[in-house]
């Protein structure tokens, strides 16, 4: 195996066709503790986020009855990630506040994290010559020599540092107090991802007066496929 070293920002990686990859770990997102990879299905909700805001109004979002079911790539690129997934993200604003409410928005969606990814893939092929000298089994002064060709073919893969893909799903402007996004059956993916993957759900409540904005979100748990 060959290996040649660029930046810290890339690394590229010569590797006999045929070989098996090497495994990488990665490390795990700095949301809560990830759930293991394993049977697909529902996850927990992680905590509400909530905020209090200097107005004196209380702000919360959650995210409930959430679900992520990794599934094969329409592509079959091994190096593509896609899920299905599933979940209701609720926002609600309470209080006497001292400042007018003028509604404001509710976004939900996913983030997708991959540690390592793929640049590009390129086939070296390098023919040659490797000349030998045969040794007679009677001593002698005539040493034939022998000509072999030689073929040798390698695949270089650039690897560079792994990135974090925000996939906004559903956005509602809502008037009042109260707003929700659900989501069922949405299909989602990453590509070109060499590494693990990394998703969890995200939900951002922006309250409005007529001079201020206040932005809270909720982050889900992090599932690691």
């Amino acid at each position: 195996m060959l290996h040649r070293f660029a930046t810290a920002a890339a690394v590229c990686m010569l590797l006999p066709l045929g070989a098996t990859p090497v495994a990488l770990a990665d490390p795990p997102a700095d949301n809560a503790a990830p759930l293991p990879g394993g049977p697909a299905g529902p996850v927990p909700s992680a905590p509400p986020g909530t905020m209090k805001t200097p107005d004196g109004w209380n702000l919360s979002v959650v995210g409930k009855d959430e679900s992520m079911e990794p599934v094969a790539s329409l592509t079959g690129a091994p190096t593509s990630r896609e899920y299905i997934v599933d979940g209701d993200f609720l926002g609600t604003v309470t209080g006497s506040g001292s400042t007018k409410l003028a509604g404001g928005t509710l976004e939900a969606g996913y983030q997708i994290g991959c540690g390592i990814t793929q640049d590009d893939i390129e086939s070296i092929t390098s023919a040659g010559i490797t000349p030998g000298i045969g040794i007679p089994l009677i001593s002698g002064t005539i040493f034939p020599v022998s000509l072999a060709p030689s073929l040798s073919q390698q695949i270089k893969i650039d690897l560079k540092p792994g990135t974090v893909n925000i996939v906004p799903v559903g956005k509602k402007s809502y008037k009042g107090t109260n707003s929700r996004v659900s989501i069922t059956g949405f299909r989602i993916k990453i590509d070109s991802c060499a590494g693990q993957s990394f998703i969890r759900s995200y939900a951002t409540l922006t309250s409005s007066t007529d001079n201020t904005d206040d932005v809270v979100t909720y982050l889900g748990v992090t599932k690691v496929v």
